[in-house]
């Protein structure tokens, strides 16, 4: 029971690594976006909270 907190953030950093990846992949992003976007995936329940840390995160397919 105390794992699940874990759980859900490995999938959450999992999942947003594999869309930062195939943006990037698929010419919708820079080098530069790549690695912030990466950074934040990491800490996503942090950036999760404040409007420009979603922004970044959850922005697939648009030009940052």
């Amino acid at each position: 029971m105390r794992y699940i907190p874990f759980f859900l953030w490995i999938g959450g950093t999992v999942t947003l690594l594999l869309l930062i990846l195939s943006d990037f992949v698929f010419g919708r992003g820079q080098p530069a976006t790549l690695l912030k976007r990466a950074a934040l995936a990491l800490v996503w329940p942090l950036a999760a909270l404040s409007r420009p840390g979603r922004e970044l995160l959850f922005k697939t397919g648009k030009e940052l």
